[in-house]
């Protein structure tokens, strides 16, 4: 997004589910696939707060397009964190994909298009200002 706070909050939940994975992978006790779920949770659906809020604040003309998309994955989440409850490994790796698949896909398109919008919304009104 080229955005220095959203990038680095991109940075954290790739992170985290990169560490998700591992410990899927390594076959670790739910306790700590449950912890690291929730943590992804927590930081994936206030990112997408985060967001929607700097979108909305500048009028992003593509905000209902792009909250659609953030719907979808916390939908996402919110299943994977309902297969951790219940221990269902496979599903948990599928689910966990798919979230990873689509942070990065919407990262790599919806958000550079925002953060684009964004950032010429920002120069605009620091011209305005100055």
């Amino acid at each position: 997004m080229h955005v220095p706070e959203i990038d680095a909050e991109h940075q954290e939940m790739f992170r985290l589910a990169a560490e998700l994975r591992e410990v899927l992978l390594a076959g670790e006790q739910t306790a700590r696939l449950g912890f690291l779920c929730r943590r992804l949770a927590a930081e994936v659906n206030a990112h997408l707060s985060h967001e929607e809020r700097l979108m909305r604040d500048a009028a992003y003309p593509s905000y209902s397009w792009h909250e659609r998309q953030h719907r979808t994955v916390r939908a996402r989440i919110a299943a994977l964190e309902q297969q951790v409850r219940h221990g269902e490994r496979e599903p948990i790796f599928d689910s966990l994909e798919a979230v990873a698949g689509w942070l990065r896909d919407h990262t790599s398109i919806a958000d550079r298009m925002a953060g684009a919008y964004l950032r010429n919304y920002w120069r605009e009104r620091e011209c305005v200002t100055v």
